[in-house]
């Protein structure tokens, strides 16, 4: 890891210009310079601040920004690091989704809409959201191209609220990303619960994913809480592995001994 280094000339005040887009800018110059490399940590937000006189909403932003475009991985408690470029696949992390992850490492994705709905909850997904069986909610089924390729059938469930704010983006035709969309509107993802287990593909999911039946799939089951510690999003999507790579990123816990 590459010590903390003045990354160019500092922030043009008399730009039209924000801070954050130049702040962005020197950053990514200095990647691309190689002055860090993948993996390495980034300058911490308090010397960013102290470096550039920029407050510390200004440098969260640009850290989003950076994080947004692929850029960096953001680690809690740790800091932001340099991501990989190479890389490619679906990290599964608390903010971001397939969306994201795949068009910022310029990927093209393409999605197909199947339900767009209200539904009855099913009974564990009712559960899982904290609700009572038989609650009302919205289904989203959505088929995703990688590349062209069939790479992905997902499946949302989320509160019957949320409708409102999806019926009018471009979620629904898969024109936008599904997460950015949610965050907009306030649905920010504090936490969430995910798990990836290898299946085999029935009938229907083969005749979705165009693969034969018994063949094997990833699931990735997800429950994603809100800043008020709700639970508002329950999502299961199969994919397939020949097509998508999946990784997880893991930390450890904090020792509260």
């Amino acid at each position: 890891m590459k010590a903390v280094t003045p990354l160019a000339p500092g922030i043009d005040r008399s730009s039209p210009v924000p801070y954050y887009l130049q702040l962005s800018q020197l950053l990514e110059q200095a990647i691309d310079r190689g002055d860090y490399a993948p993996g390495d940590r980034l300058p911490s937000e308090s010397d960013l601040c102290r470096d550039y006189e920029l407050a510390r909403s200004t440098v969260r932003e640009m850290l989003r920004h950076l994080a947004d475009q692929g850029r960096i991985k953001m680690v809690p408690r740790r800091g932001a690091f340099v991501a990989d470029q190479a890389q490619s696949g679906w990290t599964l992390q608390v903010a971001e989704g397939f969306f994201e992850v795949e068009v910022e490492q310029h990927r093209s994705v393409e999605t197909k809409v199947l339900e767009a709905e209200r539904c009855i909850l099913p009974d564990h997904v009712a559960q899982a959201l904290d609700l009572k069986s038989g609650s009302g909610g919205f289904k989203l089924a959505r088929l995703r191209r990688l590349d062209g390729e069939l790479a992905l059938y997902s499946v949302n469930y989320m509160l019957l609220e949320i409708e409102s704010v999806l019926r009018s983006s471009e979620a629904l035709t898969g024109g936008a990303s599904l997460n950015r969309t949610l965050r907009a509107a306030g649905y920010d993802v504090t936490r969430a619960r995910r798990g990836v287990e290898a299946v085999a593909a029935t009938e229907p999911l083969s005749a979705l994913l165009e693969v034969p039946a018994g063949s094997p799939l990833l699931l990735v089951t997800s429950v994603s809480w809100g800043a008020d510690g709700k639970p508002f999003d329950f999502y299961t999507s199969w994919l397939r592995s020949d097509v998508v790579k999946v990784t997880v990123d893991a930390q450890a816990g904090l020792n509260n001994d």
